[in-house]
């Protein structure tokens, strides 16, 4: 006969056993569903995603992306628009021709 624990017969601890035999399968199954799944979907998506979106010169612009150049663009703008409102006698069109821009 088996030993058992007090209050427990043999049987219990069997089931007790299969039960967590079962939840370590169960386990290991989804550990390598979740590898499989990774190596096989997430990384060849994020080296197309790396791929397709490269920097085209990647020393331009000090390695900043398009956003900043955007932002950089913006703030001429608004300098050399300030500029003709102020200390400059051209004419300036009634509206400006930028969407981007709020004083405008």
């Amino acid at each position: 006969m088996k030993p058992s624990m007090p209050g427990q017969s043999p049987s219990d601890m069997s089931g007790i056993i299969n039960a967590g035999a079962v939840a370590g399968a169960l386990i290991a199954i989804l550990t390598l569903i979740g590898m499989i799944v990774r190596y096989a979907v997430v990384i060849p998506i994020k080296a197309y995603i790396d791929k397709m979106t490269y920097a085209i010169q990647p020393h331009a612009n000090g390695g900043k992306s398009l956003p900043d150049l955007i932002n950089k663009v913006d703030a001429l703008h608004l300098v050399v628009r300030e500029h003709l409102n102020t200390s400059h006698d051209t004419p300036i069109f009634s509206k400006c021709l930028c969407e981007s821009c709020v004083t405008c």
